[in-house]
């Protein structure tokens, strides 16, 4: 009876088993060379006028929501597009870190992401982001005042300065990109279906 306890026990677990997936350096992530973040993080790196961008926002949001305890996911926009100025991508950027400042980035960045691919307005001048964040609640003085703010100036900066390491490190040539703590590129490629997307970043914050 024992016997035939353990065994039913172990059918059990076998489709679980079944289901687990084994993430390996070289497949379904990159090892970068460079030193591991101190706290546990995502960072996508994104464009607003990335098409697949636009579209892998829902598997962004998804990722953030299903993150562990204490990890936080960062976005970073992104200014070496072809096609568009670096200034017109970096006014998005600045869009983007008034939005957060204000607790309202998650609201902007889906009006700039549908204003750009949907309604095809371009948003490549300042005047139209202030009056996109002006009809969204944040008054045209604020983003005035704001963008012309050194945090928000030092906060872009650093945008960049992320961008262009990651760059040089041959790690960052397209985007999305997803980084795990600094540290580990996720081969977006090799990714099935957003549970396993899920699993790969648990597993990737826990080395």
């Amino acid at each position: 009876m024992l016997k035939k306890l353990k065994l039913s026990l172990l059918l059990l677990c076998l489709p679980f088993a079944a289901l687990a997936v084994n993430f390996e350096v070289g497949n379904q992530y990159t090892v970068i060379d460079i030193e591991k973040s101190t706290t546990p993080q995502v960072t996508e790196y994104f464009s607003f006028y990335c098409p697949h961008c636009f579209k892998f926002e829902p598997v962004a949001h998804a990722i953030e929501e299903n993150l562990p305890t204490g990890a936080v996911f960062i976005k970073n926009h992104v200014n070496f597009l072809g096609g568009v100025s670096p200034q017109a991508q970096s006014n998005l950027s600045l869009a983007y870190l008034v939005a957060k400042k204000h607790g309202q980035a998650d609201t902007i960045t889906d009006k700039i992401f549908k204003s750009i691919h949907v309604q095809r307005a371009p948003l490549t001048e300042i005047k139209d982001l202030k009056k996109l964040l002006d009809i969204n609640g944040i008054s045209s003085d604020t983003f005035d005042q704001d963008i012309a703010s050194m945090p928000i100036i030092a906060a872009e900066q650093a945008m960049q300065d992320k961008q262009n390491k990651y760059s040089k490190l041959g790690a960052l040539t397209g985007v999305p990109t997803f980084i795990v703590n600094d540290k580990y590129k996720i081969n977006l490629n090799t990714i099935k279906s957003q549970e396993e997307l899920d699993e790969l970043v648990s597993f990737l914050l826990a080395l």
